[in-house]
């Protein structure tokens, strides 16, 4: 309908979804059925658009402790389900162990897989220094069983495939050293900062000058794969830093995303786009991670600073501390050279909140942009007084502190009615907010 305007009421054919309309008495071939199949595919593919792409639940990665070695490493995920930004549903329906050394002959397969772009993974194992890589999920298609046929040569039948089985894959995707050459690998941080690379955190501040205007509508280490290797039917599941020596670390949340639905504003990014609080609930997620592989792996965790392994903190977060056999973290030194209030450097000084108020203070602050711990600028730590109240009664609880963004909310007042004096904070505590 070039050079003429559509007309209210007046049907439009164009992108629509053509059905096969079946009478009796019409006759119907092979290629009919796969066009009904191919309509039915549509719907479901346009209702995964409106749902949004990412992982809608399960699909945890880790290290297989029973089958990973440093030359064979083995992944084991967890059942569940993605969907892709093609509006693909991808159900991995049992827990699973994957060999990041690949040794499937996708030509072998049935028919021709339908994730044509899927490039065959390198054999062998990885040199040192080969650097970073990330594990996606993606269909695949292959053909299952024979079908009985009529009419045709049963010694020259080539389409008699019974089914066709709409599975998926896992694939490792090599990110180019030259994306994070200026980061030191050898550095503590690297884990910390290459997954603010993928959250985009440097384009994002580079934008935060000129609010006026919307955001780049990419940005961000996964966004700029996105134009080579990474392929709109994969998810992203976990960044893998894996060397000769092993898998160093994996690491879901820098890459992996809850779903992201499209947002009807997004002509007003800066203002209302969703990815900003997909992408802050995943540095909270990614933060927690991060903290629990290093107490697991510290031998002495009272001992280490946030520092020296993190350039930028998520705007809330929970930390374990130590008591007794109960692994944990060192307050005054685990927070030492961070600008906080109060800054006394003595735990019993931090402000209580009460433990309900958390999810309301967690809330508030994933509205903010994450902590860079290069500017000095305080952050919020609060004690529950809840969880303080439990240790001091001998209970076999885990105490923790609470850190918030500073640009958040003060959280630590006394409500009437609703304080205890012996877990409340004189005025003291939250000068300076």
């Amino acid at each position: 309908m070039s050079g003429e305007a559509l007309q209210l009421e007046e049907p439009l054919k164009e992108g629509g979804i053509r059905s096969i309309n079946f009478f009796n008495g019409r006759l119907l071939t092979g290629k009919d059925l796969s066009r009904e199949q191919q309509a039915r595919c549509e719907w479901d593919a346009r209702l995964g658009l409106a749902v949004g792409d990412g992982v809608a639940f399960g699909l945890e990665v880790a290290r297989d402790d029973d089958l990973d070695t440093p030359l064979t490493p083995v992944l084991r995920l967890k059942a569940g389900l993605a969907v892709n930004r093609a509006g693909q549903t991808l159900r991995l329906s049992v827990d699973t162990s994957v060999a990041l050394t690949r040794r499937f002959d996708a030509a072998a397969t049935v028919c021709d897989c339908v994730f044509a772009n899927c490039n065959p993974l390198a054999d062998g194992t990885y040199v040192a220094g080969a650097g970073v890589y990330m594990l996606t999920i993606a269909p695949a298609q292959l053909g299952e069983g024979r079908a009985p046929t009529n009419g045709l040569d049963p010694t020259n039948v080539r389409c008699n495939t019974d089914v066709t089985v709409d599975g998926l894959q896992f694939r490792l995707l090599a990110i180019n050293p030259q994306r994070y050459i200026d980061l030191d690998i050898a550095s503590l941080q690297f884990r910390n900062r290459i997954a603010y690379r993928c959250f985009g955190v440097e384009a994002r501040a580079a934008n935060a000058i000129d609010p006026w205007r919307s955001d780049p509508a990419d940005y961000g280490l996964v966004d700029e794969l996105r134009s080579q290797r990474l392929d709109d039917r994969d998810v992203p599941l976990a960044l893998i830093y894996w060397t000769a020596a092993g898998l160093q670390f994996v690491d879901m949340w820098a890459v992996r995303r809850m779903l992201l639905a499209p947002d009807a504003l997004s002509g007003f990014a800066f203002q209302a786009r969703r990815r900003r609080l997909v992408e802050a609930q995943a540095m909270c997620a990614q933060f927690q991670q991060h903290l629990a592989d290093l107490l697991a792996a510290s031998t002495m965790p009272t001992a280490l600073k946030a520092t020296l392994h993190w350039r930028h903190l998520p705007p809330f977060g929970i930390v374990p501390l130590q008591r007794a056999a109960l692994r944990g973290f060192h307050p005054v030194v685990f927070f030492d050279g961070i600008v906080h209030r109060p800054s006394q450097g003595s735990n019993q000084d931090i402000p209580f909140i009460d433990v309900r108020l958390l999810g309301t203070l967690r809330q508030e602050a994933l509205g903010h942009a994450p902590i860079d711990l290069t500017q000095p600028e305080f952050i919020r730590i609060y004690r529950p007084w809840q969880n303080v109240r439990a240790v001091g009664d001998g209970q076999p609880v885990q105490p923790v502190l609470v850190f918030a963004c500073g640009l958040a909310s003060e959280f630590a007042v006394a409500r009437f009615d609703m304080a205890r004096f012996d877990f409340s904070n004189c005025a003291d505590c939250c000068s300076g907010s």
